[in-house]
């Protein structure tokens, strides 16, 4: 069954998804997309019904998210940000430590070598703190010869997400057609089924082996499926994902 995801720019909108969620279809999460850092986002207790993703544009002054934990901890919500920002690197690790549920958007541009680091941390760390995605994801869902999609973290998964704007979910009182009955489901743990970690029904991933690209060569393929072929050198992803995999196999398997 697909989940619903509302999607919206606007924090200012969460009132309204929040009354339109007790009187109608429930949904997996909204994601809200704001062009501002956290501290300066003003959240509320009554957004505690709403799972959200957030993808705010930075952390803010550290002194004055510790003023903002007490009701961030009382809250269903996880804080994505872009890797190709030096910065992010550092928020998710702040964030973990402090217990917020956080992730990196990992794209070609990201910083692969900050990226390992944070690797490192999120699955070695000894010090208690919250998951960091998908590093998470990654670890729960991976078994011998299985194909792990991690776009899923960041609902990049047609075949488990119908995503909309808030627009349409606030003004149409029916789900899109494709949606089948989405559940009320915390954004903050894995999708809660068997089949999340497959990748979509679809050929494109098996394209990359019928034209014998290098990343069909790749020995992170089972947890990139060619997220970075564009990339003209495929070298520090390559070794990232190679990384990641090894590291997750000896974690589960061989520890």
């Amino acid at each position: 069954m697909k989940k619903l995801v509302v999607e919206t720019d606007g924090i200012e909108k969460l009132m309204a998804i929040e009354a339109a969620v007790r009187d109608r279809t429930p949904l997996y999460c909204v994601k809200l997309t704001v062009n501002r850092d956290i501290t300066s986002l003003t959240f509320r207790e009554e957004w505690q019904t709403i799972p959200l993703v957030v993808y705010p544009s930075g952390l803010g002054a550290v002194k004055d998210l510790i003023g903002l934990l007490p009701l961030l901890k009382k809250l269903n919500v996880k804080f994505f940000f872009d890797g190709e920002k030096p910065e992010s690197y550092e928020a998710v690790q702040i964030l973990s430590s402090l217990g917020i549920y956080s992730g990196i958007v990992i794209n070609e541009k990201a910083i692969w070598e900050k990226l390992t680091d944070v690797m490192y941390y999120a699955l070695y760390g000894r010090v208690p703190h919250a998951p960091i995605e998908p590093f998470r994801y990654v670890y729960d869902m991976y078994a011998p010869k299985k194909l792990v999609d991690y776009g899923t973290v960041y609902l990049h998964n047609p075949i488990l997400f119908e995503i909309v704007s808030a627009e349409t979910y606030l003004t149409h009182p029916l789900v899109p057609s494709s949606t089948c009955s989405p559940v009320h489901s915390s954004p903050c743990s894995p999708v809660p089924s068997s089949t999340c970690s497959l990748v979509p029904s679809s050929t494109r991933w098996q394209n990359f082996f019928h034209q014998a690209t290098p990343c069909a060569a790749c020995e992170g393929w089972r947890i990139c499926l060619g997220k970075y072929a564009n990339m003209k050198d495929k070298t520090k992803c390559s070794n990232f994902t190679t990384s990641f995999l090894q590291i997750i196999e000896t974690l589960k398997y061989k520890s």
